[in-house]
Order: C-alpha cells, then sequence, then structure tokens
C-alpha cells in the first residue's frame, strides 16, 4: 500500500509517501513547499491570502496523490493552525473546496509523533532530548531507557523568533541574548526538573542542514552524525555578523533557511545550557515518519 503524509507547518508544508510492503515501512517520494504560513497572519487569524495559498498547495499534493494511485492520504496541521483564532473557518473551507479533513495536532500528539520517528532509526543510545524545530513551535520529549519521562511543545519556532526578535537577516549578538532568554523562560513555564543529558537528537531537515554547513566549513572533518556542542558555539560565533562573508556557506549548504538557521542553532543552544547537554545527534527522520510509524502500527 502506498500513504501519503502531508504535514502542515508554520513555514513548509510537506508532503511525503510512503510504501507498506512485507511489513517494511519505506519513504519513496518527497515534496516540501515553503509557504510561510506563519507570515499570512492578521489579529491572529490567518488572512484569505493565506487560506489561499494553503487551498493552493493541497490541491496540488491531492493531484499528486490521485496521479500516483495512493491508497490513504493523511493531512495534519501543527502551530500553523493551532495557533490561530480561525481554526475552525479554515478546516471547513478546506473541507468545503477540496474535501480535505485535516487533523490538528496539540503539542503533545505532536511530540509523540516525533517521538515516534526514533523507532526508524538507530541512536548512540536510549536515553536523551529529542528535539524537533518548527516554523511556530518546538517540540522536546526527555526520555529515559526509551521510556518518556517530559514530553513538551515549546510555542516558539524559527520563523517566530525572526519575526519576533531579528532586526535584520541575522540576529546581532544582543538579540541573541534576549532569544536564548527568551526560549529558557519558555523551558521554565513547564516547571521541568532538574535533567541531565548528554545528547540531543536532532530530528528534521534543520538539522541535516547544521550538519551540512558545519562541515562545509570544515568546523568539523569526520562525517559522522555526532556534533559536539562546542561546535555549535563555533558556528554560531561564525555567522554572527550580517556580513555577505556569513550569509555565503549557508547560500550554498540550503539557501531557504538562511534566514531561519541561527534562530535553530539558539534553539540548541538554549536546552543545551539547561539540561547540560554535550553532543547533538543527527536522525534524519521527520515528523512524518512518526506518524507513519504510528499508522501502520495502528
Amino acid at each position: 500500500m502506498k500513504y501519503a503524509i502531508i504535514d502542515i507547518g508554520s513555514s513548509i508544508i510537506k508532503y511525503k509517501i510512503y510504501e507498506y510492503k512485507d511489513k517494511i515501512i519505506e519513504p519513496i517520494i518527497k515534496n516540501d513547499e515553503r509557504v510561510g504560513l506563519i507570515s499570512y497572519r492578521q489579529d491572529n487569524k490567518l488572512t484569505r491570502e493565506g487560506i489561499d495559498l494553503l487551498l493552493s498547495t493541497l490541491r496540488q499534493f491531492k493531484e499528486y496523490s490521485s496521479k500516483l494511485d495512493i491508497d490513504k492520504s493523511y493531512y495534519f496541521a501543527t502551530a500553523s493552525l493551532r495557533n490561530i483564532e480561525n481554526t475552525p473557518e479554515v478546516l471547513n473551507i478546506v473541507k468545503n473546496e477540496l474535501d480535505i479533513d485535516i487533523q490538528i495536532l496539540t503539542g503533545h500528539e505532536e511530540a509523540n509523533y516525533s517521538f515516534n520517528s526514533l523507532n526508524m532509526v538507530k541512536v548512540p543510545c536510549d536515553d536523551g532530548i529529542l528535539l524537533d524545530i518548527g516554523g511556530g513551535s518546538s517540540e522536546i520529549t526527555l526520555f529515559k531507557n526509551k521510556e518518556v519521562e517530559v514530553q513538551e511543545s515549546i510555542p516558539t519556532g524559527v520563523l517566530k523568533i525572526y519575526y519576533e526578535h531579528v532586526s535584520l537577516l541575522y540576529p546581532n549578538k544582543e538579540e541573541q541574548k534576549i532569544i536564548i532568554n527568551d526560549i529558557t523562560e519558555k523551558i521554565k513555564a513547564f516547571n521541568i526538573e532538574s535533567y541531565e543529558k548528554e545528547y540531543i537528537y536532532g530530528i528534521g531537515k534543520t538539522f541535516s542542514t547544521i550538519k551540512k554547513l558545519i562541515e562545509h566549513m570544515k568546523i568539523k572533518t569526520d562525517t559522522t552524525n555526532t556534533i559536539d556542542i562546542e561546535l555549535i558555539d563555533i558556528l554560531l560565533e561564525k555567522l554572527s555578523n550580517n556580513t555577505k562573508e556569513c550569509f555565503s556557506p549557508l547560500l550554498k549548504v540550503d539557501s531557504e533557511r538562511i534566514h531561519t538557521i541561527l534562530p535553530s542553532l539558539l534553539i540548541v543552544k538554549a536546552l543545551a545550557l539547561k539540561f547540560n547537554v554535550k553532543k547533538v545527534y543527527v536522525c534524519n527522520v521527520t515528523l512524518q515518519d512518526g506518524i507513519i510509524y504510528n499508522i501502520i502500527n495502528k
């Protein structure tokens, strides 16, 4: 059977096809559309322009599924539609115009699906923090012996940080301090106990980009998926000026993330400081992988 998982995020709408055969789940096709729904808000409502953009993107993906003979398509939305005031209106418009039902994931559901994705990858140890950085929120799961200890959705993501705290393309040193303090305060609001974790396990394309960037800039000479946390600080330092020299490496590695890579690094740094993290492990899986894993296992 072939399944399509459509993840409607604040920054990107992701379309991914999986084939399930002989008890094996295999991703076969993916396509991402960077639409930036978070920027189409007025009075905390998705604007008509944003709704039209959502409709055109979902219409395109629905046509893909029809042409590719997909057996079942699942549509999920995270903070993109969860954190707006006109969610019911948007869902009704999509249903009426496209006959598509969108499931709105709570922050905890999103974190849980992200954690499921670890079942599809081998990690160094069964203890750590899983981190999924989105445009409007970031999901964290603290776990030990593969069992969840704490699972929360932090109400901040890279686009939210960019629009609220960054004056130019990259945040300057003062803005970086403000961003780290803001993230730290949001974590403190959950009253999470004092934990120490060696690893942050990063899922999603953001962490793949961080790894490629560190390798491209020769901050790290090997190509393993483990990144010492000190290298995150070195990368931050090298990218902390709004100059062409700073922009150039990311333009070569992943130009679409040029304005969000530093907010991503600052989220990692804030968590590392809070939980005394020593290493980041790039998992090369996504929220969509966790969702399909859950669907198949049901």
